[in-house]
């Protein structure tokens, strides 16, 4: 079975699988499963999924995310304000450069920033599909995580913008319409990523952004020099992960699929979501899940992405980003079914779940990328002198868990 490669129509079942698939596949990131779900309720209609090799030339595309915390976007925030960015962008350059958008990258793969191009194409009567790619293959914390900054793509002009406020006072300076937005030029990733952040934190944007960034000409798109900026056909592989999870979300099944999409996968344990340690700082999510089982705890460190999967009983990592750890739903919890995946955002304590590890895309094993993540990381842990964790290195998940099989069981 290969992921998606062909264009292609989706409908409101097919982007349901997507956003399940692009769950699991996210590392913890990406923005919560159940927001993802709210903002299908509100589409209809079918969408357009390109290869990059259907796109058509002389044509500009646009990367839109929401930007923030997971936990202030679980609370309802950040509905309005991917749209709010696309169409402030969007005017700015019409207006400034005479472009005009016709397609839409997903800024990682996650439930809610994988779907978000896709609700936006859904406004726009079939004028914008979605292209099959992606600049990370998962969710990651920074801009400066991505390929596309890795490899110096310009990531600006970009615009941040607020939920609608009718009642705010406030206007975009782009389109008249109430809400906040903010442009900004000539800015590396690193620099964006921060003045991203600092805006995202006043008053009037609730800890959530929509963020429009990096509009890329399709010439550059389909030349070799993009080649290393991209994770292809990353969409089509959510999918097809996701109608996996939908229709048989057995571990058994799933494996098989993984393994068929030479995606490394381990089961690392089954246990019980004990406590949950979070903080919000800087718009960023960070803190420890606790898993507990009969075979010994494993503790998830994260920073809205879950980057570190630490066996406490062993003293040793099982995961290390950029390679993903995944949790998924063991037994129903209320309305959510058992093999649900959840991102950070959506677990609970007291939670029985699997957790899992997958290797990340090969194409994002590369040091730029990596050396970002293990930044990220060791903040992370600084956090938690207590924990006596120390990570000097990335390893390659499969170089990790040679002692493990498919299935998670130690090998006789």
């Amino acid at each position: 079975m290969q992921p998606i490669a062909t264009p292609t129509t989706l409908n409101t079942d097919d982007l349901k699988a997507l956003v399940y698939g692009a769950c699991f596949l996210a590392s913890g990131g990406g923005g919560p499963i159940s927001m993802a779900l709210d903002f299908l309720q509100r589409m209809s209609g079918t969408v357009s999924l390109l290869p990059v090799t259907q796109l058509e030339r002389d044509k500009t595309a646009l990367m839109v995310v929401d930007l923030g915390s997971p936990d202030a976007a679980a609370e309802g925030h950040g509905f309005t304000a991917p749209v709010n960015a696309f169409k402030s962008l969007s005017a700015y350059l019409a207006e400034k450069e005479h472009k005009t958008i016709e397609y839409l990258l997903p800024g990682e793969i996650g439930a809610v920033n994988t779907l978000i191009p896709f609700y936006i194409a859904s406004m726009m009567d079939g004028k914008v599909a979605v292209i099959d790619a992606d600049p990370s293959g998962r969710a990651d914390p920074r801009l400066t995580e991505t390929l596309l900054a890795a490899t110096n793509a310009p990531s600006c002009p970009a615009m941040i913008a607020s939920d609608t406020q009718s009642s705010a006072g406030v206007k975009c300076n782009w389109t008249a319409e109430p809400f906040a937005s903010t442009l900004f030029l000539d800015l590396t990733a690193a620099e964006l990523e921060e003045k991203a952040r600092e805006t995202v934190s006043q008053p009037e944007y609730h800890q959530v952004g929509g963020m429009a960034c990096y509009p890329l000409d399709t010439n550059f798109l389909q030349s070799p020099a993009a080649r290393g900026s991209l994770v292809y056909n990353s969409v089509g592989r959510a999918l097809t992960v996701g109608r996996q999870i939908l229709s048989s979300p057995s571990v058994p099944a799933l494996s098989m699929l993984l393994d068929l999409l030479h995606i490394h996968n381990y089961i690392f344990t089954e246990g019980k979501i004990s406590k949950i340690i979070n903080r919000t700082h800087g718009g960023f999510d960070v803190g420890k899940i606790i898993f507990s089982a009969p075979t010994g705890d494993y503790w998830v460190y994260y920073k809205n992405e879950s980057l570190l999967a630490w066996d406490v009983k062993q003293g040793r990592p099982h995961a290390i980003a950029p390679d993903c750890i995944n949790i998924m739903l063991a037994s129903a919890d209320g309305e959510t079914p058992a093999g649900s995946p959840l991102s950070t955002a959506d677990i609970r304590e007291g939670q029985n779940c699997t957790l899992w590890g997958t290797a990340c895309p090969e194409a994002i094993r590369i040091t730029p990328v990596i050396s970002q993540f293990m930044d990220d990381l060791n903040d992370i842990l600084s956090a938690f002198p207590e924990d006596h964790v120390a990570v000097s290195a990335y390893i390659p998940i499969e170089d990790l868990n040679l002692t493990l099989c498919a299935k998670g069981t130690a090998e006789k």
